[in-house]
């Protein structure tokens, strides 16, 4: 018989700065203001117990929110409130002065971790029981909360939620490993910058309509429903490996490297196309996160944590898809790769999305057919997180349902499985029915 789930909450607590920042209004770039980024991200970070228990050592929950409140001092604007203006719709920050906090709960749960396998295959609905909530009043939102699992193995998970608006994944790892760092004693070791004004975009004094993505693609028979499934699905190093060699015998590529994300992004958008069962003769959009920091002139400084990504679109028809081989999507990757890491269109691509904040748009159309792809791999969520319990063996991305659907994630395999060194792990979330036909098209990658 299996125990119930039950996670008591204790109440949550906010946590202030450690020394007074002065109240200020902060406004972001151009990419934190895109309405696709306000969308909250949250993860759970899964940490075993000790080796060797120490009667006098401080408890992990101590620890972090000591650790939290230095933590603020340095990155105040996570203690502030953010709210999207009526007049020009562009978020606003205002931090310090006494109203500024960081939510941050301690629970405790009734099941030892190794029950629960260390969140290796939990669902996103048992996810959130570990995870903080962030509440939208009227006067705006908390940007960053925390919450600290207790187990009764002495194992713990640390939940944190973020407004994407805030940082993109780089930022928020390297907001996590400066918390790992004052938790461990030790100063910051990069100094976070704001900054926010060098990705201002100029909207253009023209009547061009900006430029939406995936509006009306190909159908699905299977869309929509209510049945929807979550996977994460590992491919091995050795099938990476020939995919590639495959890919470079169809074409040479010349002096260019093929990397994982290429030719694996390559495979999974015919892979879904297929599972999807999508109209053929309908298009398919595969949209990519392409990292823009040294695209900025001069370079954005490593302690920039703001949103320096922009999203890059690949239109094909379902057929093309089907039909292609994998070296020619690869190759329409580099291409899209190449356009984002051009200045002169990264400037267009602001304007652009100053557009669309200022109209108010949101894609209309089906969406069956747009599949985005984003590596989380190593955008610094997989730095030193050792404050006195190791590395996380486990950590656990939980993104909103709607986004799920369409982001595909690549995360570094579990700590829990050494055989999968130098592979990766695939997030994909799809109906059911479809899911089935996807899993048979990874199985045949071995």
């Amino acid at each position: 018989m299996s125990i119930p789930l039950i996670v008591e909450k204790k109440l949550t607590e906010m946590v202030k700065p450690s020394k007074h920042i002065p109240l200020q209004t902060l406004s972001l770039s151009t990419l934190d203001n895109d309405p696709y980024n306000e969308v909250i991200y949250k993860a759970c970070y899964v940490f075993k117990a000790k080796n060797v228990v120490d009667d006098d050592a401080e408890l992990p929950e101590s620890l972090l929110k000591k650790a939290l409140s230095d933590l603020l001092v340095y990155y105040y604007p996570l203690s502030g409130i953010l709210k999207r203006q009526d007049s020009d719709r562009k978020l606003q920050l205002s931090c310090g002065g006494d109203e500024g906090g960081v939510p941050f709960t301690v629970a405790t749960e009734n099941v030892e971790l190794t029950s629960l396998n260390n969140l290796e295959n939990i669902d996103s609905d048992t996810a959130l029981k570990f995870l903080p909530e962030l509440h939208v009043e009227n006067y705006g939102y908390r940007p960053f909360a925390l919450q600290v699992t207790k187990f009764g193995c002495g194992g713990f998970v640390l939940g944190m939620a973020m407004s994407h608006a805030m940082c993109d994944g780089y930022g928020e790892g390297h907001i996590m490993c400066a918390l790992t760092e004052l938790a461990g004693g030790k100063k910051p070791t990069l100094t976070p910058v704001w900054d926010r004004e060098r990705l201002v975009g100029k909207p253009e004094d023209d009547d061009q309509p900006p430029f939406l993505p995936g509006g009306d693609t190909a159908a699905s028979p299977y869309l929509p429903t209510d049945d929807w499934v979550t996977e994460k699905i590992n491919i091995r190093a050795d099938s990476i490996r020939r995919l590639k060699e495959a890919t470079l015998k169809e074409y040479g590529f010349s002096n260019e490297v093929l990397t994982t994300f290429e030719v694996i992004g390559a495979y999974l958008w015919k892979s879904r196309v297929k599972a999807l069962k999508l109209d053929r003769d309908g298009v398919t959009v595969l949209g990519l996160s392409v990292g823009i920091r040294d695209v900025v002139d001069p370079p954005l400084p490593d302690g920039y944590y703001g949103n320096a990504y922009i999203d890059m679109y690949v239109p094909l028809t379902v057929r093309e898809v089907e039909e292609s081989p994998i070296s020619d999507i690869v190759n329409l990757i580099k291409e899209a790769k190449r356009k984002a890491h051009d200045k002169d269109y990264l400037q267009e691509e602001l304007a652009n999305t100053e557009k669309i904040i200022k109209m108010n748009l949101t894609i209309k159309g089906k969406k069956d057919g747009l599949f985005c792809l984003t590596d989380w791999r190593n955008i610094g969520i997989f730095g030193s997180m050792d404050f006195g319990w190791n590395e996380p063996v486990n950590i656990v991305p939980v993104v909103p349902s709607e986004t799920a659907r369409m982001v595909n994630m690549f995360m570094r395999p579990s700590r829990l499985e050494p055989d999968m060194v130098g592979g990766v792990q695939i997030v994909v979330t799809l109906p059911r029915i479809a899911m089935v036909k996807f899993k048979e098209e990874m199985k045949a990658l071995e």
